[in-house]
């Protein structure tokens, strides 16, 4: 059931609630502490701390400029200029055997505008693929890949054709299979289905939930009725800070932080 998040009487607890997050028994893939980027002399992330469970979805919701898109390119490594601690099962991000370039494949990032590549579908699909044993079985990673992504009834008659004759929509789900095809372990999105037809959305929303039974994804969303159907946990953010982490029936229905009920309420904040 989808909460009317414009009439809902939230109730009143203190501000100074503490930030809740999943079930503790849950195991813990990836953990920041303390994560803080500077921009151009601007705070874009400011004491940034949360965890991710091993399986499910986290959305990550707040408003414009509340430095969302740019957690996601410091968990996999495009901004480096950060400090404080990322850690997955256990290791620096920072000392990642094989460097950056390792750690984007083990940790995938899908932008929210597709950017396909100027190939065929089964090219696109297959891009990110090295070794002599992936190749031979590139036809079956193909397959498997864009099934996944809730593409393969729509292109398997036309794996040859080139990609950018796709829909927006298939294109995004076709980046979603290239990601997927080179196994990583946590997959992060910005927006996935940002100004997408409903049924592109309900596809695309469809194979994130599949994804989401072996890997943690984490996605950021404006749309507060898509982190619902989302399920997993919501991680609220505003003015480079978590101000509020807990499982998505917890966040929408009992918000601890007045911040949160006030962005839930009127889907604007002011955490200044």
């Amino acid at each position: 059931m989808v909460v009317d998040l414009r009439h809902k009487d939230f109730p009143q607890e203190a501000s100074a609630a503490p930030i809740e997050s999943l079930d503790n028994q849950q195991s813990v893939v990836l953990t920041v502490e303390k994560l803080a980027l500077s921009l151009g002399g601007k705070e874009i992330l400011q004491q940034v701390g949360f965890s991710l469970p091993a399986s499910g979805v986290t959305s990550v919701i707040g408003p414009s400029g509340a430095g969302k898109s740019s957690l996601l390119r410091c968990l996999n490594g495009l901004e480096t200029g950060w400090s404080g601690s990322v850690q997955i099962d256990g290791s620096d991000i920072r000392q990642w055997r094989g460097g950056w370039d390792q750690l984007r494949r083990h940790v995938g990032l899908i932008a929210q505008k597709p950017l396909v590549f100027d190939a065929s579908i089964r090219a696109n699909v297959c891009f990110g693929l090295h070794g002599w044993r992936q190749r031979r079985r590139a036809d079956e990673l193909v397959k498997t890949s864009l099934q996944q992504a809730a593409l393969w009834d729509e292109v398997c008659e036309r794996l040859d054709a080139p990609a950018t004759t796709l829909s927006v929509g298939q294109q995004q789900r076709l980046c979603i299979a290239r990601a997927i095809a080179i196994k990583p372990k946590i997959l992060l999105l910005d927006e996935p289905t940002a100004s997408l037809d409903p049924r592109s959305k309900q596809l695309i929303e469809q194979s994130m939930l599949q994804l989401a039974q072996a890997i943690p994804l984490v996605c950021v969303t404006h749309d507060l009725e898509q982190a619902q159907r989302l399920k997993g946990q919501v991680i609220f953010m505003c003015d480079g800070r978590v101000i509020e982490q807990a499982a998505s029936h917890q966040l929408f229905n009992q918000p601890q932080q007045i911040e949160t009920r006030e962005f839930l309420r009127w889907n604007v904040c002011d955490c200044d």
